[in-house]
């Protein structure tokens, strides 16, 4: 009995250190914060991209997931927040098929923006089956079989840029 008031009193601290895990890397502050830079990945053309950024961690030789966004960000920017520094980046999406993620490399430099140019160009078409399970009879199962656009994606590293806010951006929507 005690161990299941004091797992329900800490309960709500483990709800709330999971949703700040959780929470977008997606920000737009209207000042920077010391010893941080931003860096602005948007898409050429202009899509609803829910974006999956990884970021190469030398120490294990491998990339590390960053984010997976989950909807499109509203200004249709995806900024990230860094510490200064080179930094190497896979991007591919969540809501798109694509042939293979981009790679790119950039230079963080604290209190300034990096834009990262996404380029999409139509690639080939892969097959996708959505099967819909229903519980009550497994004989009534419905799948669709349809064609969906596969993108190929480059990505290229501009200059760093003096901080603002997303809405004043040149590549704003």
């Amino acid at each position: 009995m005690m161990k299941e008031i004091a797992f329900a009193r800490w309960l709500p601290a483990i709800l709330l250190g999971l949703a700040a895990g959780c929470a977008s890397r997606d920000v737009n502050p209207q000042a920077t914060r010391a010893g941080r830079g931003y860096v602005d990945f948007y898409t050429v053309p202009k899509t609803d991209a829910w974006w999956k950024v990884d970021v190469f961690d030398p120490q294990r030789q491998d990339y590390k997931e960053v984010t997976a966004q989950f909807k499109a960000p509203a200004e249709g920017i995806f900024r990230v927040e860094a510490r200064p520094g080179r930094r190497k980046a896979r991007i591919s999406f969540v809501n798109q098929a694509i042939e293979a993620p981009a790679e790119v490399e950039a230079e963080v430099r604290e209190g300034m923006i990096t834009p990262i140019q996404v380029t999409l160009k139509e690639g080939d078409s892969t097959f996708v089956r959505v099967v819909e399970d229903r519980a009550r009879n497994v004989y009534r199962n419905k799948a669709v079989d349809y064609e969906q656009q596969r993108w190929r994606i480059s990505a290229v590293a501009q200059s760093p840029v003096p901080y603002t806010p997303k809405e004043k951006t040149a590549y704003w929507k």
